[in-house]
């Protein structure tokens, strides 16, 4: 798989004499090889891709088409969009009418009236399946905040404290060769992405909140080791391929899923789209010693929720999907992270 990986590679070393603004509009593109891991979070369905800006083997704007259901997910940007219909009906319903305001006419064309009107119907009628009214609101509060993150002096100083441990894990427990697909599930604005590129042949970054995406992006493009692909989708509904990645990151993002029921759905989701042998890297917040004083569980700023572990709590959420090969209950004061293999 790295012939296609190869390319962009050589272009991280010619983009770095740009300005970051300028390597962001040079990587406002959806390189088709990520067409290789996605699927139809609500079939598994096949995806087809469409472009009504770019080329055969880029795409700036167009959609993924799953044709046996008509349904459609917006590539904007070079990003794609793919939820399930329970959450797309309430968070993705302004983005979907603002796309097809710019593009309707043309998603009208795709093979025939008929597909292409009933997709266009269905994507505005879908019902809620769940309710995903925490998940938006945190959505909504990450992209708000999404250009203050980064400036955070806590999140630079658990940085310290982060990087090593990363390292050391991927380095002692993880088997699989280096030039194989990591999934970085909950990238953000990209404070370990390029961290992660290092042990990969190439990325796939997945995040709730576009906001954040467009900032890695930015923050990355033409500089990362290897190729990052940028997807904005939902952790609890990943639509990607059975046993697709190496490894798995999911760095202080689980703590931040609204339930029990969502977590271990994620947990499920990374079992299934690891290898056998794969690894999953996992920190969260941890319930002990002083950080007993800052709450179990609550919302932060803008009703982004959190939860607290105590070891057995993670331990017994993680578990039933994967044997834990190693365990730090104490990163920088306020995590804990876990490796583990999914369970054969």
């Amino acid at each position: 798989f790295l012939t296609g990986a190869q390319p962009l590679r050589f272009a991280s070393v010619e983009m770095t004499h740009l300005s970051t603004y300028e390597r962001g509009l040079i990587s406002e593109i959806m390189n088709l090889r990520l067409l290789d891991f996605l699927l139809d979070p609500n079939d598994n369905g096949d995806l087809t891709p469409h472009t009504f800006e770019g080329d055969a083997s880029s795409i700036r704007e167009g959609v993924l088409l799953n044709a046996q259901t008509g349904r459609w997910f917006p590539i904007r940007d070079g990003i794609p969009s793919v939820f399930h219909d329970g959450l797309r009906a309430g968070m993705m319903r302004e983005e979907d009418e603002a796309f097809l305001a710019l593009h309707g006419d043309k998603l009208r064309e795709i093979s025939g009236v008929k597909l292409a009107q009933d997709a266009v119907e269905h994507a505005l009628e879908h019902t809620r399946a769940h309710d995903f009214t925490r998940m938006e609101n945190e959505r909504r509060a990450r992209d708000e905040q999404s250009e203050d993150y980064d400036k955070m002096l806590s999140m630079k100083v658990l940085g310290l404290f982060e990087v090593p441990a990363y390292k050391k894990a991927f380095d002692e427990y993880s088997i699989l060769p280096l030039d194989a697909p990591l999934l970085e599930a909950g990238c953000g604005t990209g404070r370990f992405t390029d961290l992660f590129a290092q042990y990969a042949g190439e990325v796939v970054a997945v995040d709730l909140s576009r906001d954040s995406i467009l900032r890695n992006r930015v923050r990355h493009a033409g500089k990362t080791l290897s190729p990052v692909h940028y997807l904005h989708a939902d952790l609890t509904h990943l639509p990607l391929r059975d046993n697709s990645f190496a490894r798995i990151a999911h760095i202080g993002v689980y703590e931040h899923i609204p339930s029990r029921e969502m977590r271990m759905q994620f947990i499920t989701h990374a079992a299934r789209v690891l290898e056998a042998s794969g690894t999953l890297l996992l920190s969260a917040y941890r319930y002990n010693g002083i950080t007993k004083r800052f709450g179990k569980e609550g919302e932060h700023s803008g009703g982004i929720p959190f939860f607290r572990f105590t070891e057995d709590e993670l331990r017994g959420e993680v578990e039933p999907c994967f044997d834990i090969s190693w365990w730090k209950e104490n990163l920088g004061i306020y995590m804990s992270m876990l490796a583990g293999t999914p369970k054969k």
